[in-house]
């Protein structure tokens, strides 16, 4: 999704060439800014005025998905799809790429699998297709299948670590883990003259040698990479350093822009350390942020956070909020069932 939402402002403007779309230029600008409620008024304008459907229903369904509601999500896209012109383009598989989201996030995954099936019968180059069709064949325990898919994208760029490194999370998640770690050291093998030490750390990170990790990760991170910060820290907790790995997410806070992942990070070890007033500051900061991808995670942990505390009255008054936003979380439902007895 990452990749497509990068995607998603270009495709609007520059695949739609509409003109008098104020509401849906609007709307957009919201969706980036993470705030979907807002966003699917602009949307609503954007349909009063008559302003592209096409391109409205589209940017409701890419709301819905911020907001979990991915029921309402695929149904924004299929009309989406339906007042698209006769003619293929961009748009329309940037469209198609979310509907498949929306229905992996509701576990329609033969419904998923059946679009990338159909965007590498139209385009056979298509890495992102291959490699998410691999991650339907893991859920559905169709291994063999996976790898083959898996293999083709790695075979259409072989040089990007990244595709490697979320094929191994993916296969790890399925129960594939060792399997996984195999095109990793394969990876790091053929590769290893041409990789930085950032590089080979977030392999060995990956392959879970943690020593080897934490040298070549000492040796890249400066403090003003949020990505390799973050991976810096999660390497120290690893090896149980929370308090290195504490002063690594410090550093990078000290000396730069706030970042939501920095202090989720930050939070996360801080609970581990039952340092939970810490934690709640930390995750506190983080969503004083605003809108951001880790906002939901962020309002999820600052209960938790609060519970530890025995701050129950508020932890459940933050929980009735948060199930406002994101009806669907079954965890934090569950979770509002408990406070309710406190």
């Amino acid at each position: 999704m990452s990749i497509l939402a990068a995607m998603a402002a270009v495709c609007l403007f520059g695949c739609g060439d509409k003109t008098g779309n104020k509401n849906l230029e609007a709307g957009m600008e919201l969706v980036e800014q993470y705030d979907f409620q807002g966003a699917l008024e602009c949307f609503d304008l954007a349909r009063l005025n008559n302003e592209d459907l096409q391109l409205a229903s589209r940017g409701e369904g890419i709301a819905y998905m911020g907001l979990g509601d991915y029921a309402k999500a695929e149904s924004a896209f299929l009309e989406s799809i339906q007042n698209a012109g006769n003619k293929l383009t961009e748009l329309e598989y940037d469209t198609n790429y979310y509907l498949a989201s929306a229905y992996l996030k509701q576990g329609k995954y033969e419904e998923a699998k059946t679009i990338y099936s159909a965007i590498i019968a139209l385009k056979n180059k298509e890495i992102d297709a291959y490699y998410l069709r691999a991650c339907i064949l893991l859920k559905q325990n169709n291994y063999e299948e996976a790898l083959a898919d898996f293999e083709k994208a790695f075979s259409l760029d072989s040089d990007n670590l990244v595709l490697v490194t979320d094929a191994y999370v993916e296969m790890e998640a399925a129960g594939f883990g060792e399997e996984g770690k195999t095109y990793l050291s394969t990876f790091l093998e053929k590769n290893d003259k041409g990789l930085s030490d950032s590089e080979k750390g977030t392999i060995y990170y990956y392959l879970e040698d943690y020593q080897n990790a934490r040298i070549y990760l000492d040796g890249a991170v400066n403090g003003n990479d949020a990505g390799k910060s973050l991976l810096l820290g999660h390497t120290y907790e690893k090896l149980g350093d929370m308090n290195y790995a504490t002063s690594v997410y410090q550093t990078y806070l000290d000396s730069n822009m706030p970042d939501a992942a920095i202090y989720n990070s930050l939070g996360m070890c801080f609970m581990k350390q039952e340092k939970y007033e810490e934690a709640l500051s930390a995750f506190q900061a983080g969503i004083d942020i605003g809108e951001t991808p880790y906002i939901q995670e962020l309002k999820y942990n600052i209960i938790v956070a609060d519970e530890y505390l025995g701050n129950f009255s508020e932890a459940k008054k933050r929980m009735e909020e948060y199930l406002e936003i994101y009806p669907d979380d079954a965890k934090a439902s569950r979770e509002y069932e408990f406070l309710q007895t406190r």
